[in-house]
């Protein structure tokens, strides 16, 4: 092992709004960004046993600048969150904006410079401010949020319409990895549906997630006679043949948090603290891939270093979420960790391993397509979810053996690859 962390770092809180609309969704309906932010931090702090005058430090962050107005994050929330007086910085890496916050915040706890700190991320991508009120909000379209999130990538590489992100995070791949693996377009489609409708499980039993809906009774709300029939229909289109709309990401507004502290003095809060036990992030730019569209530099190199740092084995992990903005792309990031068998992904998927009662389990939140993908908030809520998972308190969706090793994978709109390694104390 190499690049350990001098001290012990554990997460003590955790914490993550219902994922939605802000116009729309009931249980976040008209919360202005500074409420949607205090509430993901104030259940993180309640579960560390800390107030906001506790933290040392705070990482902030924020992505989509142009449709939250947030560019100096840290600030405009401090007295939001309790923490005013505090050292803050915003920050941003995109998708795993969050947990490379908490990769900087366990280094910085290390290093001996804090002894607590406060990761938090929020994000809007279904409106933006109207006009100059921060708390009115008008609709944008996917369209305009996709344009701005392409401003993350090389501007060199940039056309009009903006970076295809879906073609090559979802149907090149695709292609490859059949072409790859001698896997038919239709046994491809009937993997995809299988993995979709383990998601649409998974999130129809959170209660924070953005669809709630399963498969079958989304078939039922239109009339088919089966979950089937109703992947394969005019509902769910080729966006980037052959994957469909189902396999994609589902935008959504959020906010999560982190609360980070020495092991040696993590509070336990309402349940046990679980330790950061490595972490490897690598940054790269277009493309992304080679020859091979499954193999991803970036990627290799964040497994490699997450994996050296912890010490553990492919084998160890207990529970595993990759970033699924593409179900393929997950899918063959599982295979790369060796969690699951090179070109048997999609075998798994038809045989129900990858559900939360299975003996692959993935993605147990519902995944970005269920829980949705609210930016630089989702990666905290996939670290949210396998602290659950760790504690068994994920209720219907908790898995039967909580596990004692967590793998949470994310794609810094695929071009910052960030693997955290969690275990139990």
């Amino acid at each position: 092992m190499r690049n350990q962390l001098n001290e012990r770092v554990a997460i003590s809180g955790v914490g993550c709004t219902h994922f939605g609309d802000l116009m729309e969704t009931p249980a976040i309906k008209d919360m202005s960004l500074q409420e949607l932010t205090a509430a993901a931090v104030k259940e993180a702090l309640d579960d560390a046993g800390l107030s906001g005058q506790d933290v040392d430090a705070v990482f902030a962050g924020n992505a989509m600048v142009h449709s939250s107005q947030l560019p100096a994050t840290y600030s405009q929330m401090s007295k939001w969150t309790g923490t005013q007086f505090k050292a803050g910085v915003h920050f941003e890496a995109q998708c795993s904006t969050t947990n490379v916050g908490l990769a900087m915040a366990a280094t910085a706890i290390a290093a001996g410079v804090y002894d607590t700190v406060l990761v938090f991320g929020v994000e809007s991508t279904r409106s933006k401010v109207k006009d100059y009120s921060p708390y009115e909000r008008e609709p944008i379209s996917h369209q305009q949020s996709w344009l701005w999130t392409d401003m993350a990538v090389n501007q060199a590489y940039g056309v009009p319409q903006g970076y295809d992100i879906f073609s090559s995070y979802n149907g090149l791949v695709a292609l490859g990895y059949c072409r790859k693996h001698g896997i038919s377009i239709e046994d491809f489609d009937r993997g995809m549906f299988e993995l979709c409708r383990t998601r649409r499980l998974h999130g129809s039993m959170n209660p924070k997630a953005n669809i709630q809906e399963t498969m079958e009774d989304a078939a039922k709300r239109k009339g088919l006679s089966d979950a089937f029939e109703y992947w394969q229909s005019e509902n769910n289109p080729f966006v980037a043949w052959p994957s469909r709309l189902l396999s994609l990401v589902t935008t959504a507004d959020g906010a999560s948090a982190m609360v980070l502290t020495r092991a040696d003095t993590a509070k336990s809060g309402r349940s046990q603290p679980v330790e950061v036990k490595g972490f490897g992030i690598s940054a790269s730019d277009l493309p992304w891939y080679g020859e091979d569209p499954t193999i991803w530099k970036n990627d290799e190199r964040a497994v490699e270093d997450a994996m050296d740092m912890s010490g553990i084995k492919a084998g160890d992990i207990g529970y595993l979420h990759t970033h699924d903005c593409s179900h393929i792309s997950s899918l063959c990031t599982a295979e790369l960790i060796g969690y699951l068998e090179p070109g048997k992904a999609l075998d798994a998927a038809r045989e129900g391993r990858l559900r939360f009662d299975g003996d692959r389990p993935m993605s147990t939140h519902g995944g970005r397509h269920a829980f949705g993908h609210a930016w630089a908030a989702s990666a905290g809520s996939d670290t949210y979810e396998a602290v659950l998972q760790m504690r068994g308190k994920a209720g219907k969706r908790q898995m039967p053996k909580p596990p004692e090793v967590s793998v949470i994978h994310t794609h810094g709109y695929a071009m910052i690859g960030t693997v955290i390694v969690l275990g139990g104390m």
